[in-house]
């Protein structure tokens, strides 16, 4: 179509480079949402978790619709798409984080090692605790970091004493790095560190129970270069041990460079 035709609705249309109205065409050859297909291999062989057709819904409105996908054990899951696609939202029903919301409704079928998450007989603590989670902010309680790090295998009975108290914290601030620096000042408030140093003494907090699966909400979105690079570093890392579903951002550089092996962009 010409770019000198006068659009119905001129207010509203865009101008070209000659200060001309335009009307804009949708593009052309698009699949309808609804008749979109998964490309790709959703199975893996003896999965820690498995998704069947996961709907969840806002009040009326439909956030995610009919997904299936399995996930692996001991292997890092990024998942990019752009904002309001619906990440976050199928990241927090893998350990019934919308449980808080009163309007979220989730229907299919969700398991954690064949068991079925949603099961009414299900206690969402322990489950919290299989299906840890590390959340884009850095959120440190305002304890000392001896005391985060304690706090989850405490509440648990995780340690029958301090000596076992004492080497969680330590096993746990050394996977993440941060032992040979704060060894001598553990009494030291957690809100009080870095940016890039809190984010790793959440992830430090979330291994302490010792999870199945961490999930992590754009864990790097708000942290320089260098402080991304060592939360990668340590990502790549930890995925010897356990399974990490990595929820990140289109926008993000660091997705392009992030090794993965599985990448799923929500249709």
């Amino acid at each position: 179509m010409s770019t000198d035709r006068v659009a119905k609705n001129a207010e509203t249309e865009p101008l070209n480079d000659e200060g001309r109205r335009v009307v804009l065409q949708k593009p052309k050859n698009l699949v309808n949402r609804d008749k979109r297909r998964t490309v790709g291999e959703i199975h893996v062989d003896n999965p820690r978790m498995t998704c069947r057709n996961v709907d969840v819904h806002y009040g009326n409105k439909q956030a995610i619709r009919d997904v299936s996908l399995d996930i692996g054990r001991n292997e890092v899951i990024a998942m990019i798409g752009p904002s309001g696609c619906g990440k976050s939202t199928f990241l927090r029903c893998l350990n019934r984080m919308n449980d808080t919301i009163d309007i979220c409704r989730v229907s299919g079928e969700i398991k954690l090692d064949g068991q079925d998450i949603y099961d009414k007989h299900i206690d969402v603590v322990p489950l919290r605790v299989q299906v840890g989670m590390v959340f884009q902010k850095p959120n440190p309680f305002p304890k000392s970091i001896y005391d985060n790090i304690a706090y989850g295998p405490r509440i648990h009975g995780l340690a029958q004493n301090k000596a076992e108290m004492d080497e969680i914290v330590e096993k746990s601030l050394k996977r993440t790095g941060l032992w040979e620096e704060f060894r001598d000042r553990l009494d030291k408030p957690g809100t009080g560190l870095s940016g890039g140093q809190q984010q790793r003494l959440c992830i430090a907090r979330t291994i302490a129970v010792n999870p199945e699966v961490i999930l992590m909400d754009e864990p790097c979105s708000a942290l320089d270069p260098i402080a991304t690079a060592v939360i990668e570093d340590l990502i790549r890392e930890l995925c010897k041990q356990y399974t990490i579903y990595y929820r990140n951002s289109l926008n993000d550089p660091g997705v392009a460079r992030f090794p993965t092996d599985s990448l799923l962009s929500p249709r």
